[in-house]
């Protein structure tokens, strides 16, 4: 708990501009990122020499510019807004935000990766439709089967009126066909209705599902995304990397300097402090709803924040503006309302450390 706390403070303290000007180190050891302006003797040869802290440190906008530089943001929590986007991809829409001015976004992993685990329901769910269609595919066929034995059967009524010689028996022969023809009319009208629905449903569902497929295989290979700022401009970010233990994902947009979120401290949290989730629920944009924090599930900040499909990505933030955590998924159970969870921002730094200036 203290190396978190040491190491945001490092980290924060990095982001921010100091009149002199230091080489800054960062070396891994044991598992762990270090940052110091004081090579240790027994520091790796492997270390990476980081920019000067200054105004040196800041990329070139290449004469662009700070993006949303002069967005008008009356507290805390809109200026927070500022540094939130919203993330398109082929297979939903979602949420991220910047954590660095060199265009860094955080967000969650399956915003721009379909979850084994719901990539598996869907492929269930597929098998159970395909089971189905089949299964009303037969239905059909054998009732197809009836109508032809009963046109077979009617055909030879017919017949045999036709072929009938006394006027008493020919008369209800004709009696019968007729009646008997107007149940095939209807029993054959109904039936075509019915098989040119099912057909029509089947049609909708299997290119539904292509679709799905082609969008589902673009997305696993996708390395570039289409991000929403607030003022609605858009730009492309690219894929950094993708956290293989937890729900993250490390994007980046390039050439321009951007807002960005300072990290707060996730694990100073004390139930009542207030919480704020920013995302992009139902594609309404940067969207804030308001909670307290609840405590601490399974590795998880629990909130009762309102956090809905869109938000994912979104970052859980302080009444500072200071990003406490990553929006991830909401719970439901019984009669209790909605309960938020965010990965506390602290594991996003020692997950992509070595990938943020």
């Amino acid at each position: 708990m203290r190396f978190r706390s040491i190491l945001l403070v490092i980290m924060v303290l990095l982001m921010l501009p100091v009149a002199g000007l230091a080489k800054i180190y960062k070396y891994q050891k044991d598992g762990k990122w270090y940052f110091t302006d004081t090579p240790p003797a027994d520091m790796p040869k492997d270390r990476e020499e980081m920019v000067e802290i200054g105004k040196s440190a800041i990329p070139s906008s290449q004469g662009k510019g700070v993006l949303l530089q002069n967005y008008p943001a009356r507290n805390p929590i809109e200026k927070a807004a500022t540094a939130t986007v919203a993330i398109k991809t082929t297979i939903g829409y979602g949420s991220g935000f910047f954590i660095s001015s060199a265009g860094h976004i955080i967000t969650n992993k399956h915003v721009i990766r379909l979850p084994n685990q719901q990539a598996r329901q869907i492929d269930d769910y597929f098998s159970q439709v395909d089971q189905k269609a089949e299964t009303m595919q037969r239905q059909l066929g054998t009732e197809q089967q009836r109508i032809n034995d009963y046109q077979d059967r009617l055909d030879g009524l017919q017949e045999a009126a036709e072929n009938e010689v006394n006027p008493a028996a020919k008369k209800s022969y004709q009696d019968e066909y007729r009646l008997r023809k107007q149940e095939l009319d209807r029993w054959k009208s109904n039936f075509k209705k019915r098989k040119q629905t099912f057909q029509a449903q089947l049609n909708q569902y299997e290119s539904g599902r292509g679709d799905f497929e082609y969008d589902r295989s673009i997305a696993a290979l996708a390395q570039t995304f289409t991000v929403i700022l607030v003022d609605d401009t858009q730009l492309y970010a690219h894929l950094v990397v993708v956290s293989e233990n937890h729900d993250l994902a490390l994007l980046k947009v390039d050439v321009h300097r951007t807002p960005m979120l300072q990290p707060g401290s996730a694990y100073d949290l004390v139930q009542g402090n207030p919480v704020y989730a920013i995302g992009n629920p139902a594609q309404l944009r940067n969207t804030v709803t308001s909670g307290i924090f609840s405590g601490y599930e399974g590795g998880y900040i629990q909130t009762n924040a309102q956090i809905s499909p869109g938000n994912s990505g979104g970052p859980l933030i302080d009444p500072q503006g200071k990003v406490l955590g990553i929006n991830t998924k909401k719970k439901y159970g019984g009669a209790f309302e909605g309960l938020g969870f965010a990965i506390p921002i602290q594991v996003a730094l020692r997950e992509f450390g070595s990938h943020l200036p």
